[in-house]
C-alpha cells in the first residue's frame, strides 16, 4: 500500500474521532476515550505542522501521525485504521511514518521515540521488528486508571 501524508483536516479529524473503534482492549485507542489527547487532537493548531493524516492511493484515509519535539527529543504517535490492524501492515505504515519524519523534520538527537501501553503486545511486536528498542518504562494516568507503558526509541543514521 502506497501511503500518502497530507495536513490533518476537520473531515479526517472528525471521522477518526466518530468512526474509529477498536475492538476490546485496544479501545484504550479511541480517539473518543482520552479527553486530553482528543483536546490535543482537534486542536487545529497541530494540524499544518505536527499532525497528518494517512491516505491509501484511492485517497482514504487509512491512518494518522503526529511529530513533535519535546525536551529535544522527537516523538512519533501514530493510529491505523482499526479494520486494517491484524492484517500485515503494521510494519510498513510504521516505516513510512519514520521516513516521512526524517525527510520532514530536524531529528535533534538522530533517534525517533514512541510510546506504547504495555499491554498492546502487538504493537510492540511491530516496533520491535522495525528497529525500535526499549528505553524507559512509565506509569501513566489514564482515563482507565494508572497503564504500564514503555518508551521505545530508533536510532536514525545520518
Amino acid at each position: 500500500m502506497n501511503f500518502v501524508f497530507t495536513p490533518m483536516n476537520q473531515k479526517h479529524a472528525n471521522d477518526i474521532v466518530s468512526d474509529w473503534h477498536y475492538d476490546d482492549v485496544y479501545s484504550f485507542y479511541d480517539m473518543a476515550a482520552d479527553e486530553d489527547d482528543l483536546r490535543i487532537f482537534m486542536d487545529t493548531k497541530n494540524w499544518q505542522n505536527t499532525t497528518r493524516a494517512v491516505l491509501n492511493e484511492s485517497d482514504e484515509l487509512v491512518g494518522w501521525a503526529s511529530f513533535y519535539t519535546e525536551n529535544d527529543e522527537f516523538w512519533l504517535s501514530l493510529g491505523l485504521r482499526p479494520d486494517l490492524t491484524g492484517h500485515g501492515l503494521g510494519e510498513e505504515f510504521v516505516l513510512e511514518c519514520v521516513r516521512y519524519a526524517i525527510s520532514q523534520y530536524k531529528l535533534i538527537k538522530h533517534t525517533i521515540k514512541l510510546a506504547v501501553a504495555l499491554f498492546n503486545q502487538r504493537a510492540i511486536k511491530v516496533y520491535q521488528r522495525v528497529g525500535f528498542i526499549e528505553t524507559n518504562k512509565t506509569i501513566r494516568d489514564t482515563p482507565i486508571g494508572q497503564v504500564d507503558f514503555i518508551e521505545m526509541e530508533k536510532h536514525i543514521a545520518h
